[in-house]
């Protein structure tokens, strides 16, 4: 029994070390865009003459929706979707995560609007400087900003576990048989 649990645990393990290794990843990917776009909107606001300053928080959100696009991978969000043509599996499930993504966004809103007493509607609303416009340029972007994440992950599941990452990590490149 024992040497069967040896297996068990080293599996355990490696799911736990590939699974840090993706939360690494997608924490980096959107901070890494939340930090350009809080600094374009400080350099924005800057410009009119507001001053304010919240790149401490873009961490933290990314930290967050981090989690939440693993939750979503987890799921296995649009998995339905891979019966499809590849550009619309990518597009698909972008879209679905996106509106994973947007969701807890305006669930977390409300969530604060609540405790601190504020308007929900006025506070969602923030998310797009006070309109539903800028609500929607805002989905919009994320939109955008998760295509490619979404494109690389899917041509690793078609290629298979580590495939593309060694692909793209390897110092030199080796032509490949197709499979």
């Amino acid at each position: 029994m024992t040497v069967h649990k040896q297996p068990e645990a080293r599996n355990f393990k490696a799911k736990a070390l590939d699974e840090v290794k993706k939360f690494a990843a997608l924490t980096a990917y959107l901070w890494v865009l939340f930090f350009l776009l809080g600094m374009y909107r400080t350099l924005l606001l800057k410009e009119n003459g507001i001053n304010p300053w919240t790149q401490g928080y873009v961490i933290v959100n990314a930290l967050i929706f981090a989690k939440v696009l693993l939750l979503g991978e987890i799921l296995d969000l649009g998995a339905g979707l891979r019966k499809r043509a590849f550009v619309l599996v990518v597009l698909g499930r972008t879209l679905l995560f996106t509106a994973l993504l947007m969701g807890f966004h305006v669930a977390e809103e409300a969530i604060g609007a609540l405790i601190k007493g504020q308007p929900v509607v006025e506070r969602v609303l923030h998310l797009g400087g006070g309109s539903w416009y800028g609500v929607l340029v805002y989905a919009g972007l994320l939109y955008v900003m998760l295509l490619p994440l979404t494109a690389f992950r899917e041509m690793s599941y078609v290629l298979g576990k580590d495939v593309l990452w060694d692909i793209i990590m390897q110092p030199e490149t080796r032509s490949r048989e197709p499979r």
